[in-house]
């Protein structure tokens, strides 16, 4: 597994890229092809391989939200982890803010301002209204120039997105996070960073709070259908 990463890591296999042979790879490798077989088959669970039947495996596109999915499922048993994600996004999505600022320019702000106008005409509907969220999101962190830091923001966004989603359906986020959004926006037109930062944070707590709040509604109405 680690040397078929490292090919992928070095650039030698990109996505979509078709792997050798399982008898090529274990000649390669100096190994069974067993163990081949059983490295390709952690790696597709991992997202990284799709495993085609008869016809090979493949390099995947590589996106955060496959290779997220298994880190993903055990966020959500996972009592404490919604407090410690945003504790990092309220960091992180915070300096993207104040970096998206000193980059600032009208296009940016127009994509911005059209994204929270979808987000007001689509606002009863759940899944269309987090996919405009995200696409705020990561539209500003790209913005922000530091692929490092936009690349952290996105996987844990796509980490998030179904703690999200229950404070959605519970109707608490939807109307705070559009002002938010207006308030981080007006900061980025006044290529105020500080004032970016700040906004930013304040709207990570704002989410954190309605999601803890739609999480513990769940959990009671839980606790009661098994009394």
């Amino acid at each position: 597994m680690e040397q078929i990463l490292g090919f992928v890591k070095a650039g030698r296999l990109r996505p979509g890229d078709k792997l050798p042979s399982e008898r090529d790879l274990a000649e390669r490798f100096g190994v069974s092809r067993p163990t081949v077989r059983e490295a390709m088959r952690g790696l597709s669970v991992l997202g990284v391989l799709e495993i085609r039947h008869g016809g090979g495996a493949f390099v995947t596109e590589l996106d955060a939200a496959d290779l997220l999915k298994p880190l993903n499922f055990f966020l959500s048993l996972s009592d404490v982890s919604v407090e410690r994600l945003y504790e990092a996004r309220v960091l992180i999505e915070g300096e993207l803010a104040a970096l998206a600022a000193k980059h600032a320019d009208d296009a940016l702000c127009e994509a911005l301002e059209e994204l929270i106008a979808g987000q007001i005409e689509v606002i009863e509907d759940v899944d269309a209204y987090l996919a405009l969220d995200s696409a705020f999101h990561e539209r500003l962190a790209v913005a922000s120039d530091n692929p490092f830091l936009a690349r952290a923001a996105q996987s844990m966004n796509v980490l998030g997105i179904e703690f999200r989603r229950a404070s959605a359906e519970a109707g608490h986020a939807q109307s705070r996070s559009i002002e938010d959004h207006r308030r981080i926006l007006a900061a980025l037109k006044s290529r105020k960073p500080d004032a970016a930062r700040e906004a930013m944070r304040a709207h990570m707590q704002q989410v954190y709070t309605t999601t803890r709040r739609a999480l513990d509604e769940v959990s009671a109405n839980n606790s009661d259908k098994k009394d």
